[in-house]
């Protein structure tokens, strides 16, 4: 527990704790418990590499029949469609890992559809801009995509999600991810990577092909860059799915932070209005708050209850009738604790 130095203090956990039992109170009315066909059920998660690498890299746990048997189970359980299985980074020449192509990966994808049919296996790749994704040179792109369309028929699976990242210069602690001699612009950047998804959907028209990009919402302001709605525009014409990360906002306030889900929301109505068939998820976080990000996880907002029930509001403000939210995306599936899964439940795939 925190300590409650003094009045203020008070004042503000009560008006925290006021608000949520007013979102609860409404979420669970009548008035809008039958808008339950909103909150779209396309929901994913982020997986660790155990399932394709064959054991844990953090200490060498080996994965079991019994993991995998379980795993597809709770993904069951709570609705979760999409798992996008840890395969990457690429390396710094636009090649996949090799365990992504083992037998043991192969085994563990036609386990976990044998226990779970309905799974969508979409193994995650990518990685971070001038560290090992070099978008600028046409020969890491070719083997990118190459290795990308491998690695799909090799696991007879969908599809594939794409996970680009440009850190932005300044944080002391993220910003030595990358490499300081090597800066591409940002713009030239957000033009490689929908070219990028241009070229993977030329080379794989029926595939299923899932991306990711940080919050539009204008005060959220994450370590990563932000992709503009413009940009965005051309990105959904190559893609079935699109999450946007809801969470390492950097916003303290209850009341910003449901303006900036209303306004992402809004966001996606516009893409929506586009003719679009692309799924748009919102990304919540479940994850250890360590203390080099705790400036922008302010987890008395950002905790699971909370960003599902602000999800709600926004998505019956932007539209009653209807579906902005085709699902919620979890970020990451080894820091969801019993307790997260059972909020998740709760207040999302429960209805």
């Amino acid at each position: 527990m925190y300590a409650i130095e003094n009045l203020k203090d008070i004042l503000k956990i009560w008006s925290f704790i006021g608000a949520i039992l007013i979102m609860n109170s409404c979420i669970q009315s009548p008035k809008i418990g039958h808008k339950s066909e909103l909150f779209g059920q396309e929901n994913a998660v982020w997986t660790e590499s155990i399932y394709l690498r064959g054991y844990k890299p953090s200490n060498g746990k080996k994965l079991t029949e019994s993991d995998l048997r379980w795993y597809a189970n709770n993904l069951k359980k709570n609705q979760i469609k999409y798992a996008y299985l840890f395969a990457g980074p690429y390396d710094k020449q636009g090649h996949l890992p090799d365990y992504a192509f083992s037998d043991l990966a192969k085994e563990s994808v036609r386990k976990l559809k044998e226990y779970y049919p309905e799974l969508e296996i979409l193994p995650w790749v990518g990685g971070v801009q001038n560290k090992t994704v070099y978008l600028d040179d046409s020969n890491w792109v070719v083997n990118a995509l190459n290795d990308t369309k491998k690695l799909i028929e090799f696991l007879d699976i969908p599809g594939v999600h794409i996970d680009f990242e440009y850190i932005l210069k300044g944080n002391q602690y993220l910003d030595k991810t990358i490499n300081p001699e090597k800066s591409e612009d940002e713009v030239v950047y957000a033009k490689n990577v929908n070219e990028f998804h241009k070229k993977l959907r030329a080379l794989l028209p029926d595939a299923f092909i899932s991306s990711v990009v940080v919050s539009t919402a204008p005060d959220t302001r994450p370590w990563k860059r932000k992709t503009t709605l413009e940009e965005l525009k051309v990105l959904i014409k190559y893609v079935n799915q699109l999450s946007f990360l809801f969470y390492d906002t950097h916003i303290d306030s209850q009341k910003v932070f449901e303006e900036n889900c209303t306004k992402q929301l809004n966001d996606i109505q516009v893409l929506k209005g586009m003719g679009t068939n692309t799924q748009f998820l919102i990304s919540i976080g479940t994850f250890v708050n360590r203390s080099e990000l705790r400036q922008f996880r302010n987890l008395t907002i950002e905790n699971l209850p909370n960003s599902l029930l602000t999800i709600k509001k926004s998505a019956i403000l932007v539209n009653d009738s209807e579906r902005i939210v085709d699902g919620i995306s979890i970020f990451c599936d080894w820091q969801t604790e019993t307790k997260e899964w059972e909020q998740f439940r709760e207040h999302w795939a429960e209805r």
